[in-house]
This record gives structure tokens, C-alpha cells and sequence, in this order.
């Protein structure tokens, strides 16, 4: 008898214990409303502090809906610095998603906040902020002007310098220095000065500007390195590139552990703890602030150990790549063939910003070879068909062709070449 009724006595405790889950589940979800209800209203602040802890973690939709009530409530509050802080927030987001309209007419809605008088630090922030969007969407022109809106010469000399005017490039970056800046401001002037004297060809020019640049710089090797290359030292050129990328892993190491363990553990925890003190009260909301805190430090612990994952592969922006050396030296349209080194350093400085690109790319096309794989990064990078034939070593009808095959790998339908150069961009 005990036997037969066994699995009738299994689903009676079943029944039990759901039931009880249901009134604990019920009993919290009391106590949270209840705590909830007599908790202070939050503050645009809180909102603020709250959003840029989702976005610090690349949790870009939480951030964006965070950033979204606080423009809210800014608008009841008629809070304009607020509401262009919020606005400029979201633009960053959008523009680090590639969703560069998005992006535009977020930071042009933050800049219509900023009609009267303050704000002229937040302003300046937009316009370097608009220039970077105008220049990830090839608009020159347009970004050079919100550049020099914004005071940023060093950036204003990229874009002269993508133009091939290198001289306009080099007085201004030199015209600059001329005036009372700090000594920090100076240092990155210096930098940049340099870099664009090497690609002059004024190597002596170049090395007399980077001895005003302090030994702690890590981008000061990244430079020399460079020098020591176009000498045909590859052996300083080796050193001063090992000093780069140690100096670098350092740098960006710190500046991980400082900002992300102050952004989990003091920001947050001492909010936590904030709103604990002003719940002592009452036993209930102790408890559930105590509760929210433990489940907070969890997920926190859990966010910010796939947060270290995803920075371990030091990543680029596309302003960064598209600005570098590298990126320019293959969009050359005189005639040059790449080496073994060269096709190294323009694949790692891809990788680094697109690291996601090649695995998306891989579940489409499982068996790739090298040439297609080359072809991509170059069809990513905008780089002209002629320049590409160029670059690989083949006919500008070869390039073509292969653009066809690699489209109907990767849709399984048939399409021109240009509609395989649109599907590489938009991947």
C-alpha cells in the first residue's frame, strides 16, 4: 500500500512546498513594494551615477533605459544641463554601436539644451563628440568643423592629414604648442607632431619633438619603434615595440582596477548602504535592503569578471583605426606591395577593432582561405577594388570575381560585387 501510494505522496509534498514558495515569494514582493513606497525618490543624480555603472559593465540597454528616465524627470524639473548630459550620454552609446544617425541626432538634441550661457564645458565635450561621428561617417569636412568648435586641434591635424595636406596639418599642430597650454596638453601635441613628421619622412624632426615627451608615455615607444623601422633597425625597432605593449598592458591594467573596482564596490555599495540607514526603521526593510545588497555585490562580482574578459583583447575605436598609420598606409593609391609584417600589423590593429568580426565571419564561411579573409578586412576598411587588386597581387576582373564567389558563401545566393562590399560593411 505504502508502495502505491508513494507517487501520490510525492506530488502532495510538491504541492506543499510550491505553496509555500508562493506565500514567501508573495511576502517578499509585499515587503519590496512596502520598502519601495517609503524609500526617498530617487534623483537625476542616482539615475545618472546608476547608467554610467550599466555602461562602464557594456550593458548598453539597461544604460540607455536608466539614461532615458533620468531625461524624464530632468524634463519635469526643466533641468537643461541635465537633460544636454543625458542627451550626450545616450550619443556615445549609439555611436560606440555604430548607429551613427542615432548618434548624431542624440548629441544635436543635447547641443539644443545649450542655447544660452553655461555649459561651456559640456559644450565643448559635444562638439569633439559630433566631429568623432561626422569622421566614423567619412565626412571630413564636417567633422573637421566640430573639431575646431570644440579646441581639439590634434584631431583637426588627423583630419588634414587623411586629406594628404601635411603641411596645413603641421603648422597647425606647431601653431599650437605656441600657446599657454598645460604640460600634459603640450606632451600629446608633441606625440601627434611626431607621428606626422615620420610619415613626412622627417625622421630627425620627429625624434627632436618625442625628447619633449615624458619616458612614462607608453605612446612615446609606439613611435620610436616606428623611427627605428623606417631606419631598418629591426632590432631597436623589436625593443622600443616590447615597451609599448608593456607599458600599455600596465597603463590600462591600472586604469581597469581603479575605475571599475571603484565604479562596483564604492559607488555603488555606498549607495546601497545609504538607503539601508534611512530603512533601520523597520525589520522588514532591513531585510530586504540587506537582500538586495547581497544579490547586488553577486551580480556585480559576476558582470564585472565577464567585464575583465571582454577588455583582455585591448580594443580600438574606429576613430583610433581609422587615424592610424597603418590604416592609411593601405589606402595608399601608389603603387606597393605589403609584406608578411605589414598584412600583421593592419590584421592585429583590425582585430582589435572589430574582435568580433572573423568568428561571425567563420559561421558563414567554415573553410576560409587567407586571400578571402584579407579581402574582407580590406572590404571592411572601404579600400577601393583597384587599390585591393593592388594589395593582393591581382586583376581588378580577379577581385571582382572573387567578390561574387564570396558573396554566394556567405548568402548562398548569387549577387555583384558591389552587393558583397555592402554585406561586409553592414556585418
Amino acid at each position: 500500500m505504502a508502495v502505491q501510494n508513494g507517487p501520490l505522496w510525492t506530488k502532495m509534498i510538491l504541492k506543499q512546498m510550491r505553496y509555500k514558495i508562493g506565500i514567501v515569494f508573495f511576502i517578499y514582493l509585499f515587503v519590496a513594494c512596502s520598502s519601495a513606497e517609503r524609500k526617498e525618490a530617487v534623483t537625476v543624480g542616482e539615475l545618472f551615477r546608476q547608467a554610467a555603472f550599466y555602461e562602464e559593465r557594456l550593458q548598453y540597454i539597461p544604460a540607455l533605459d536608466t539614461y532615458q528616465q533620468a531625461i524624464r524627470l530632468a524634463e519635469k524639473d526643466k533641468d537643461s544641463l541635465a537633460l544636454s548630459h543625458g542627451y550626450l550620454e545616450m550619443g556615445k552609446i549609439y555611436r560606440n554601436q555604430s548607429l551613427k544617425q542615432k548618434a548624431l541626432q542624440s548629441e544635436k538634441k543635447a547641443l539644443s539644451y545649450l542655447g544660452g550661457a553655461g555649459g561651456d564645458s559640456l559644450r565643448t565635450v559635444l562638439y569633439r563628440e559630433m566631429g568623432d561621428i561626422y569622421m566614423l561617417s567619412r565626412m571630413p569636412d564636417s567633422a573637421f568643423y566640430y573639431y575646431q568648435m570644440g579646441d581639439c586641434r590634434i584631431k583637426q591635424a588627423k583630419v588634414l592629414q587623411q586629406g594628404g595636406k601635411y603641411k596645413e596639418s603641421e603648422a597647425l599642430l606647431k601653431t599650437e604648442l605656441e600657446q599657454t597650454i598645460s604640460q600634459e596638453e603640450k606632451a600629446e601635441l608633441f606625440l601627434a607632431l611626431a607621428d606626422l613628421q615620420i610619415n613626412m619622412g622627417k625622421l630627425e624632426e620627429a625624434e627632436i619633438n618625442l625628447s619633449q615627451v615624458p619616458s612614462s608615455h607608453p605612446h612615446l615607444y609606439a613611435a620610436l619603434s616606428r623611427i627605428a623601422q623606417c631606419r631598418g633597425d629591426s632590432l631597436q625597432a623589436d625593443f622600443y615595440q616590447k615597451n609599448y605593449l608593456h607599458n600599455l598592458s600596465v597603463l590600462r591594467r591600472q586604469q581597469e582596477d581603479n575605475q571599475i573596482t571603484q565604479l562596483l564596490w564604492t559607488s555603488e555599495q555606498k549607495e546601497w548602504e545609504r538607503r539601508l540607514s534611512n530603512a533601520e526603521n523597520t525589520q522588514t526593510g532591513r531585510l530586504y535592503l540587506w537582500s538586495a545588497l547581497f544579490i547586488l555585490c553577486g551580480t556585480s562580482l559576476l558582470g564585472y569578471s565577464r567585464y575583465r574578459k571582454k577588455k583582455a583583447a585591448v580594443s580600438l575605436s574606429e576613430t583610433d583605426f581609422f587615424s592610424s598609420e597603418v590604416y592609411q598606409r593601405f589606402h595608399r593609391k601608389e603603387e606597393w606591395r605589403p609584406g608578411t609584417k605589414d598584412w600583421e600589423e593592419l590584421l592585429q590593429a583590425f582585430n582589435r577593432t572589430y574582435p568580433e568580426f572573423r568568428e561571425r565571419l567563420k559561421k558563414k564561411i567554415p573553410k576560409q582561405s587567407e586571400q578571402e579573409w584579407r579581402m574582407c578586412c580590406l572590404i571592411k576598411m572601404d579600400v577601393p577594388p583597384s587599390t585591393t587588386a593592388m594589395l593582393l597581387c591581382c586583376t581588378n576582373q580577379a577581385i571582382s570575381m572573387r567578390r561574387v564567389r564570396l558573396y554566394q558563401k556567405m548568402t548562398g545566393g548569387k549577387g555583384t560585387p558591389e552587393l558583397c562590399d555592402s554585406f561586409i560593411r553592414d556585418f
